[in-house]
C-alpha cells in the first residue's frame, strides 16, 4: 500500500475565560506532501500512556488549587480521597487523593466544608481512566473564617509543641496586692481604657500607664508586641485588653509572635481580650485570663471600700484588746501595791530573816554532823587497811621462806656436808662408771674443798 503524506498541523492551549481547552490551527500544506498513510490505531492502554504524557507539563505540575472540601472519605490506609469543588456562575469540581506518606503530615483534621488550598500536580489512573489531582499539601485557604479558625489550629499546635503554651500552673505569677502603677496594652481610642480607668478610681485610684497599640488588622501584632516590651519595667502589672468582636476582629491575639510575648514577658500579664466566651492563644500564655477588661481592672488591684472596712474593723479589735490588757495590768498593779505595803513588807522581812538564821543553823548541824560520820569513816577505812597490809605482809614472809627453803634445798654442794662427794672429770660431772676408765683422773668436790684421784680398778 502506497504511503500517505503526513499532515501538519499547529496545537494551541487556549486560556479563556470560559476555561481551559486543546485546539488545532488549521493543518499547513506540505510542499512534497507524501501518499495518505492509515490512522495509527491505538490500544486503551496506550491511549492512557499519551494522556499521561500530555499532562506530566510545567502547567499541570506542582500548582496550588483553592476550593471547597467535599465528599471526603479517608481510607484505611492511611490515605485521603475527596473532591475539590467552587460554586458559583459555574461550577468546577476535581477528585483529588492525598497519599498516606504525604496525609501523616497534616497539621489540621479536613473535613467537608472546608475551604483550602491544595498544592499538588494533575495525574490519569489508567485502570479507572479517571483524572485526579495529587495532593502534597493541603493549607487553609487565606480568606474565610473556615481557614482563620485551621489557622489558629495550626499555631497552637506549633506553640504547644515549641513549650510557649500552655503556662504551667507552678509558672503563673500573681500581680502585687498594693500595686504601685498599671501598665495597659490596648487602643487609645476604644472604650477599653476608659473603663479600667473608670474600676480603678472606684475601687483603688492609682498611675495607668497605656501602652496604645493597634489591636486588629494587618499589622496589629507587631504593635502589640512592641507595646508589651515597652513596658517591660515600668510598671507592676500588665493588662492586655480588648472589648468584644467577631472571631475575625480578635484573631491577633492568636499570632504566635503576640503570645510568645505574652509568654516571656518579665513582668505579670493579665489577658482581657473579648468577652467570657472568646477564647484565644494569648490567654494561654498569660499569668491569669479574665472574661473582660473590667474584670481585669477588679483583679489586680484591691477593693479600697473593703480595705477601709478591714482597717475599720482592725481598730476596733486593737481598741478591745488594749483595754482587755490595760484592764488586767491595772488589777495587777493593784495587787503588787498591796504587797508592798511597808507594814506588811517589814513583817515579811523579819519572818525571812528569821527562815535564814534556822537555816543557817540547820545547814551548820549538817555540816558538823557529816565532818564527823566522815572522820568516823576514815578512822575505819584506815583500820581495814592497816589490818589487810598486815595480813598481806606475813602471808608474803612465809612465801618467802618457803621459797628459800626450796633454793636451799635444790643447793647441789648441800649434800655434801652430809659425807657426799661430786666427782667431776675435765669439768663435767660423772653420773655413770661407764664414763670412766682405768687410769682417769678425777676430782672430788667435798664440803671443804676438792681432791684429786686417779682410777685404778672399775668394779
Amino acid at each position: 500500500m502506497a504511503k500517505k503524506a503526513p499532515v501538519q498541523a499547529t496545537l494551541s492551549f487556549d486560556e479563556s475565560e470560559s476555561g481551559s481547552a486543546f485546539s488545532f490551527i488549521s493543518p499547513v500544506k506540505d510542499p512534497n506532501p507524501l501518499p495518505k498513510k492509515e490512522p495509527d490505531v491505538l490500544t486503551v492502554a496506550e491511549l492512557g500512556e499519551r494522556i499521561r504524557d500530555v499532562l506530566d507539563c510545567e502547567r499541570l505540575t506542582n500548582i496550588t488549587v483553592t476550593g471547597e472540601v467535599t465528599g471526603y472519605r479517608p481510607n484505611a490506609s492511611g490515605h485521603l480521597y475527596f473532591s475539590l469543588t467552587e460554586k458559583g456562575d459555574t461550577d468546577a469540581a476535581v477528585s483529588c487523593v492525598m497519599w498516606k506518606y504525604a496525609a501523616k503530615n497534616l497539621a489540621f483534621p479536613i473535613k467537608d466544608g472546608l475551604a483550602v488550598n491544595i498544592t499538588g500536580h494533575v495525574d490519569f489512573y489508567p485502570p479507572s481512566g479517571r483524572m485526579q489531582f495529587i495532593v502534597k499539601k493541603i493549607e487553609p485557604a487565606a480568606g474565610g473564617k473556615t481557614g482563620l479558625y485551621l489557622q489558629k489550629e495550626q499555631w497552637r499546635k506549633q506553640l504547644e509543641a515549641e513549650g510557649t503554651i500552655p503556662r504551667p500552673e507552678s509558672e503563673k505569677r500573681s500581680p502585687p496586692l498594693f500595686p504601685k502603677c498599671i501598665g495597659v496594652v490596648t487602643s487609645r481610642t476604644g472604650s477599653v481604657l476608659q473603663d479600667i480607668r473608670n474600676v480603678l478610681s472606684r475601687r483603688y485610684p492609682l498611675p495607668v500607664l497605656l501602652a496604645p497599640a493597634q489591636v486588629q488588622g494587618a499589622g496589629a501584632e507587631v504593635s502589640i508586641i512592641s507595646a508589651i516590651e515597652s513596658l517591660q519595667g515600668k510598671v507592676d502589672v500588665i493588662i492586655v485588653a480588648r472589648g468584644g468582636g467577631s472571631f475575625e476582629d480578635l484573631f491577633v491575639f492568636n499570632h504566635p509572635d503576640v503570645v510568645r510575648a505574652v509568654r516571656n514577658s518579665a513582668v505579670p500579664v493579665i489577658s482581657a481580650v473579648g468577652h467570657e466566651t472568646d477564647v484565644t492563644l494569648v490567654d494561654f500564655a498569660s499569668d491569669r485570663r479574665v472574661p473582660t477588661p473590667s474584670a481585669a481592672a477588679e483583679t489586680v488591684v484591691p477593693d479600697r471600700t473593703v480595705l477601709l472596712n478591714n482597717l475599720e474593723d482592725y481598730r476596733r479589735r486593737i481598741h478591745d484588746r488594749t483595754r482587755g490588757i490595760l484592764s488586767t495590768n491595772r488589777q495587777t498593779v493593784a495587787e503588787l501595791k498591796l504587797r508592798v505595803d511597808p507594814s506588811r513588807l517589814s513583817r515579811r522581812l523579819d519572818m525571812m530573816q528569821q527562815q535564814t538564821a534556822d537555816l543557817a543553823e540547820r545547814i551548820g548541824s549538817a555540816f558538823v554532823r557529816r565532818i564527823e560520820g566522815q572522820r568516823d569513816l576514815l578512822s575505819q577505812m584506815q583500820e581495814r587497811i592497816f589490818k589487810g597490809a598486815s595480813a598481806k605482809i606475813r602471808t608474803a614472809s612465809l612465801e618467802l621462806a618457803g621459797e628459800k627453803e626450796k633454793i636451799l634445798a635444790a643447793d647441789p654442794k648441800k649434800p655434801l656436808e652430809r659425807g657426799y662427794a661430786l666427782v667431776q672429770m675435765g669439768g663435767a660431772v660423772v653420773r655413770s662408771k661407764n664414763q670412766l676408765k682405768k687410769d682417769d683422773r678425777l676430782t672430788l668436790c667435798l664440803a671443804d674443798g676438792e681432791v684429786t684421784a686417779t682410777v685404778e680398778k672399775i668394779v
